[in-house]
């Protein structure tokens, strides 16, 4: 299983269409409790539910790992696990993820530029608190320097780079 990790508006949910589309890799998909984005369709970019559907089935043990991010839940059902998958995570999930798989997951940490982020935040529609808000929280949650288990780095600063950025993602993961 391929599991990518980066603060907001790093690329990664691009990154996965592209190795969907390019390289007919699986997106797995998760489940939350955030407000659908222009353009994303439940079932494909997430599973949108409603917070107590989220929590029962967390109460449940249904998920192997769970998130309370911006005020909104993320996890990832243990029966939709398989090794063909591509699934963007944070620190927590990823450290969860590897918990109960140790030997099966590779992890690629994509690394932003942050006044590039906050561009792309705000070209997406995000409202200038909201970034405000995420940006300070991704330091802390994203440094690093402080992640277990990231087994690559690649930077994607371009926006015109995503095909390139998606083809090192991929060739890392099949070993090329």
């Amino acid at each position: 299983m391929l599991i990518l990790v980066g603060a907001s508006a790093t690329g990664k949910t691009e990154i996965v269409k592209k190795l969907v589309s390019d390289y007919q890799i699986k997106k797995m998909v998760t489940y939350t409790t955030r407000e659908k984005r222009i353009n994303e369709i439940d079932g494909i970019d997430y599973n949108f539910i409603s917070k107590d559907e989220f929590l029962k089935l967390k109460e449940e043990d249904k998920f192997v790992e769970t998130v309370c991010y911006n005020n909104n839940y993320y996890g990832t059902l243990k029966a939709d696990v398989s090794d063909d998958k591509v699934v963007i995570l944070e620190p927590s999930g990823l450290e969860n993820f590897y918990t109960v798989f140790p030997n099966e997951l590779m992890s690629i940490y994509i690394h932003t530029d942050k006044a590039i982020r906050e561009k792309r935040m705000l070209e997406r529609g995000d409202k200038l608190e909201n970034v405000i808000m995420r940006l300070a929280k991704d330091d802390s949650i994203f440094d690093i320097n402080k992640i277990s288990h990231i087994d690559h780095i690649i930077t994607n600063n371009s926006d015109n780079n995503i095909d390139e950025v998606t083809k090192q993602v991929y060739n890392l993961y099949m070993g090329k």
